[in-house]
């Protein structure tokens, strides 16, 4: 999950070792291994609820290894953050660049390839659109930028559509903000509700699906049967 993180040596240099093993390479596992802990507990427990020494015990990595890696807690969380993102954007554009047959096909495939990675994995919801928010004012710039990446890449998907005559229009600007952040939204309240109180996840991304090919002029290719999916 987490990025590989290249380190760099002066020409001329030999590699590091760490116990036999080299430095940017026992780095990258430490990371790998502290992302991991940080998703469980984050998505679980909450972020304002975890200590840097628990995430160290559940990754089995000692608090002075994680400031070497890390200035502080809420930088883990900014990159776990940017990680989970990073996901969810490359669904977005596989999802995009092969389209269904129809408007509801097309746009639900691209819901079902954006929320993905949250709905198989609500940890990584949570993360994402929960323990995140309010935390800083640098960390919610950031969110801000990632919102509208997140945007960009549907907008850019349903683009692709238009161009195929599935849609007649795809929403620019504020437009796919609003959307975005209705998705979010719903998201959001779909974590928090008790899973026996839940809709199913295929009518969960169908409903998002209708909704927005109502706002893309999709209206007439929506036949009955799609609009009964996943009901």
């Amino acid at each position: 999950m987490a990025a590989d993180f290249q380190v760099e040596l002066p020409a001329g240099s030999r590699p590091v070792t760490w116990h036999g093993t080299v430095r940017g390479a026992r780095d990258r596992e430490r990371r790998q291994r502290l992302f991991e802990a940080a998703l469980e507990l984050y998505g679980t427990a909450g972020y304002r609820a975890t200590t840097v020494q628990a995430v160290c015990r559940l990754a089995k990595v000692s608090t002075r290894s994680f400031y070497e890696l890390y200035t502080d807690h809420e930088q883990l969380l900014t990159e776990l953050y940017l990680d989970l993102n990073e996901e969810v954007l490359a669904a977005i554009a596989d999802a995009g660049g092969t389209p269904g047959p129809d408007a509801f096909a097309a746009v639900q495939q691209l819901v079902a390839a954006a929320l993905g990675p949250m709905l198989a994995d609500e940890r990584k919801a949570r993360v994402m659109e929960v323990e995140v928010v309010g935390i800083s004012a640098a960390l919610e710039q950031q969110r801000r930028r990632t919102i509208c990446r997140l945007a960009d890449a549907v907008d850019a998907g349903l683009d692709t559509f238009v161009q195929r005559g599935l849609l007649s229009l795809a929403p620019k600007g504020l437009s796919s903000l609003i959307l975005i952040g209705g998705i979010t939204e719903a998201l959001v309240q779909r974590v928090q509700t008790e899973p026996a109180r839940r809709e199913p996840t295929a009518q969960f991304i169908a409903e998002i699906a209708r909704v927005t090919v109502r706002l893309t002029g999709g209206d007439q290719a929506v036949s009955q049967s799609a609009l009964s999916s996943g009901d």
